[in-house]
């Protein structure tokens, strides 16, 4: 007679089950009755569709004040498997705002950290992060540390679109988020309505002031530095890669965001990166122990994702598509075009997997 058979034949442990639970106990030999943690799929949201419901919420969804649900206006993208969640991963959650023409989105805080890749702008539009104007081009990364006051405006004639990625469902995990509005605070009381923050730098201090060539006076008393890396600076270094063969056999050319201060990841949590695949490029299968997002700035491509090392999903991506890759699953890009190149921006939650001696690759 087996274990099992013999506990249910077993009044003595039946009763001890029915006293545990009147507690809210649970024994270690007790069988979890529901899966709470199902598995992430490889999936990919086309941006033709992404673009199309963000317009139309453009059209319908009055961007709110600080304090309502339309504060902000955004289109999230939700993995299939945890749509409860509306959850990209389960630590990130990567969306597409909009803001349009003469908008602004108000001024608040959270201990959540959250970036932004530019995807649409004329140059016009910024980020104000702790009172320095973070101009927002397209292919720009402006980074908005946890805890940091934060607004955006558009005095454009241009929509300004980006990619929001927030590291929310890792701080609602560890409950630990936190909110603040700018008209809750008493620094507000300063300023119009605290709506928005009074510009108090302009763009580019931060990576005046604490660059790899900074004053001797410069200092600051953190890690998390609000900081704005520039799409002509990441696309020289990417060329200059390429031009040098420095190509990874599983990723071709393959650039890490760094933060200036400490040279390690982007955010304490959340790791940024930009790869080039050469015309025609394919690369060898691998996987690693971090779920990672990826956005097409360019080109059109193939990423064969799967549980073993061949096989698997054929995720086909092209221009300003997105898509997702889950933690530990096989998975290679092929460049489709003979002809142009293919670029990739990509988010991952591999720094807390880093800091916690977790992370881990695997090469085919």
């Amino acid at each position: 007679m087996s274990q099992a058979e013999a506990e249910t034949q077993d009044p003595r442990i039946d009763a001890l089950h029915r006293r545990m639970a009147e507690h809210s106990l649970g024994g270690h030999w007790q069988p979890r009755r529901r899966n709470p943690s199902p598995k992430l799929v490889p999936h990919l949201w086309p941006w033709s569709i992404v673009y199309e419901c963000l317009m139309e919420s453009g059209e319908v969804i009055k961007l709110g004040r600080i304090d309502e649900p339309a504060k902000r206006r955004t289109v999230n993208l939700v993995n299939p498997a945890i749509t409860d969640f509306k959850s990209t991963s389960r630590t990130l959650q990567m969306s597409v705002q909009l803001v349009k023409p003469g908008e602004m989105a108000e001024c608040h805080r959270h201990t959540a950290a959250a970036l932004r890749f530019v995807v649409e702008g004329e140059g016009a539009g910024y980020t104000n992060v702790e009172g320095e104007r973070m101009i927002m081009e397209p292919g720009d990364l402006v980074l908005t540390p946890h805890w940091t006051w934060h607004d955006h405006k558009n005095p454009g004639e241009k929509n300004l679109v980006w990619l929001d990625v927030l590291d929310v469902h890792l701080i609602n995990h560890l409950d630990a988020n936190i909110h603040e509005n700018y008209s809750d605070s008493e620094i507000s009381d300063n300023y119009f309505d605290g709506a928005a923050q009074t510009v108090v730098h302009e763009d580019g201090y931060c990576r005046r002031r604490f660059g790899v060539l900074r004053p001797a006076s410069a200092h600051v008393d953190s890690r998390f530095l609000p900081y704005t890396y520039k799409w002509r600076d990441t696309l020289a270094a990417l060329e200059a890669m390429a031009a040098a063969g420095e190509s990874d056999p599983y990723d071709g050319i393959l650039l890490d965001y760094t933060n200036p201060l400490t040279g390690g990841p982007t955010m304490p949590t959340i790791g940024c990166r930009a790869q080039l695949l050469a015309p025609g490029e394919s690369t060898k299968a691998h996987r690693h122990m971090s779920s990672t997002i990826y956005h097409v700035v360019e080109g059109a491509g193939v990423t064969n994702v799967g549980s073993e090392k061949s096989g698997g999903a054929d995720l086909a991506w092209g221009t300003r598509d997105c898509f997702f890759v889950p933690s530990q699953a096989w998975h290679s890009f092929t460049n489709i075009s003979k002809s142009e190149r293919a670029i990739l921006f990509s988010v991952s939650d591999r720094p807390v997997l880093e800091s916690l001696g977790l992370y881990r690759e695997e090469q085919a």
